[in-house]
Formats: C-alpha cells, structure tokens, sequence
C-alpha cells in the first residue's frame, strides 16, 4: 500500500457557462483507500464514470461553497444513491460543507420531499465552522480548512496524507491572505483562475494574481482551473509566469495528476 498516493482527476474545469469543451466544476482526488470529491457541478456523475468511478464508491463530497455551479449534482447524487438500481454501496458517504450546508438541505427536502431525504445513515452530513481554520481526520488523510474570499460560506481545503504530501484546491476565492496560509508548501495548488488578465471579477483571480498565490505560498506545482470561455481565447500562463516560476498547468476535463 502506497500512504503518499494522490491522484487528481479534472472531472469538469469550466463554469457555468455551457461549454463542449469544459464541465462545470468539480474535481476528484484519489488516494490508495478513498474517492473525494470536492464539489459536484451539475453532470459530475457522468463525469466520473468517464473517469472509471462508480458513484458507489465516492467516500467523501466537499463543497467549497454553495453556489449551483459547484452544488448541482447533490440533489441527483442523493437520488441515485436511495433509488438507483444496482446501488450496492453500504458504507455511509460523508458530505462535507460550510456552516449553511444544513439549511440547503432542508430547501432541497421542501422542493422534493422524501426523494431527497437519505435513508438511515447511508449519508452523513457535516457542517464546518468559517470564523476558523479547522483540521479534522478522515483516515488515513488529514482534511484542513480555511474561509476565503468569495462568498461567506467559501472554504479551501488543504488535504494532506499521514507522511505530509498535500494538495489544496481553492474553490472559488479571491487574492486574499488566506488562500496563500492554507497552501503554504504544498505539493499541488488547485487553484481557480475564472478571468483572463484584463477582465478582472471580483471574488475570482487573474493569471498574475493566482501566480502570486503560488509564489507567496510557496507551492511545488500550480493547476490552473475554473475557466470562463474567454480564458481559451486568452494567454492564461504568460502573466502567470511572471509571478511564478514553478510548474503550470491549464486543467482541462479528465485529466488525471499523480501527485
């Protein structure tokens, strides 16, 4: 058994907007006993079955924030997961998010009843504090979170294995202390990079500012994603380059990073 296995999987680098190119948000990271996801943009299903994955075997969710870009696919995950046929999964599945997560819970049991309510413990809900950084087991990893600049439920999480090689994925944040804290040293930045250097939108980077993130936090490796359409008409590394002299690279859907 290998302990310091990662693997990341780009189940969809886009947005919102409707792309042939790029799914919605939504990443997955393996390690030699787990399947996370962090977020689940509408489709990610499909998505990882392009990736070789069940839905039966996703152990863990965690959601960055709440807006249905990164939450789309929770209502089907649920549903398939109580009436999918073949569903064979009998550990529970953990689903991770900020202080709020209860409450969008309860909207989506209003809209569609017990279609969406788990059955027993088949899936355990957690709620995580934003008014602190937190550090939690999830064995054999260690799951670390910070508030970031985005909207008041954004977390990062840094998730790092029991001899400490990690990976941080941003969600959706703005230049901000906090971003640059959780991912001191690590050994791959997930890091979202919405706009191109010209069209800066707050509560989201440009090249430069994500290459500052890397170089300040001191980062091994840097992966760009999240790119609205304007991104793919657009040079996206040079201004990046210019903050940050390590490795690059522009996400692009399934593709799969052995950290």
């Amino acid at each position: 058994m290998n302990e310091d296995f990662l693997e990341v999987i780009i189940l969809g680098s886009g947005t919102c907007v409707p792309s042939f190119r790029r799914a919605g948000p939504s990443h997955c990271l393996k390690t030699d006993d787990l399947i996370i996801l962090v977020d689940s943009a509408a489709g990610s299903l499909r998505q990882l079955l392009k990736a070789g994955i069940k839905q039966e075997q996703v152990d863990l969710i965690l959601y960055t924030h709440f807006h249905p870009d990164h939450t789309g696919e929770l209502v089907p995950f649920i549903f398939a997961s109580k009436y999918g046929p073949g569903f064979q999964r009998r550990k529970p599945v953990f689903i991770w998010g900020a202080e709020g997560l209860t409450d969008l819970l309860a909207g989506f049991e209003a809209a569609f009843g017990e279609w969406v309510k788990p059955e027993n413990d088949s899936i355990i809900f957690e709620e995580i504090p934003v008014s602190m950084p937190t550090s939690q087991q999830f064995p054999p990893i260690t799951i670390r979170t910070i508030h970031t600049d985005h909207t008041p439920q954004s977390l990062a999480y840094r998730i790092e294995t029991a001899r400490g090689k990690s990976v941080v994925f941003s969600g959706d944040t703005d230049f901000c202390p906090e971003i640059i804290e959780i991912s001191k040293g690590a050994d791959l930045l997930v890091l979202e990079c919405a706009a191109p250097e010209t069209k800066k939108v707050k509560g989201h980077l440009i090249p430069s500012e994500a290459g500052r993130v890397a170089r300040k936090a001191g980062v091994k490796k840097l992966l760009l994603t999240h790119f609205y359409p304007e991104c793919d008409r657009s040079d996206m590394l040079t201004p990046c380059r210019a903050e940050y002299d390590g490795p690059i690279i522009l996400a692009e859907d399934l593709l799969r990073i052995v950290v």
